[in-house]
């Protein structure tokens, strides 16, 4: 069992590493570099190289994750995190969307299938992510990150992307 914790364990730090300490790391080197404008990246041309470096660590992880014996949950949901990345970098090739509220409705829609499938009531965490969903809205419109129609969007997205690969 020690093993399996340590394999566990190990996993879980690789795909931390993947999909949020890597993409963040390496936002100051895109502005050191020029090829973002803005920490903050408010231009949706700024966006294009971290979403596409990002869409890399990704697919990294996805690759990763299929190499394993874990649960096809795990599968299914770093395929639609994959998915939802793509779709958010095509997307800002034309148009600004949210990509904090594209993984939120991620996360969002992984609780409601996994309350389905394993048939648990997850209500608690479900509550408690559309709480942290409506807050990172609010804030995204109150700073001007975006305009509803942008946070909407962002939502639906990845709300969408995960909900269509559980249930194909």
């Amino acid at each position: 069992a020690s093993l399996d914790h340590s394999l566990q364990r190990f996993i879980s730090l690789v795909f931390f590493g993947l999909t949020f300490v890597l993409p963040i790391a390496f936002i100051p080197l895109y502005y050191y570099t020029r090829l973002i404008g803005s920490l903050k990246m408010q231009d949706r041309r700024d966006r294009i190289i971290p979403l596409y470096i990002t869409l890399i660590f990704y697919l990294m992880a996805y690759l990763l994750i299929q190499k394993t014996q874990i649960s096809r949950i795990y599968h299914n949901f770093m395929l639609a995190s994959c998915l939802t990345v793509f779709l958010v970098l095509v997307v800002s090739f034309f148009w600004k969307i949210s990509a904090h509220l594209s993984g939120l409705g991620g996360i969002v829609a992984l609780i409601v299938v996994l309350s389905v499938f394993l048939k648990a009531d997850l209500m608690l965490y479900l509550i408690i992510a559309v709480l942290i969903a409506g807050i990172t809205a609010y804030a995204r419109l109150r700073t001007d990150a975006h305009d509803p129609l942008q946070v909407y969007s962002g939502f639906l997205l990845g709300f969408g992307c995960v909900m269509l690969v559980f249930l194909i």
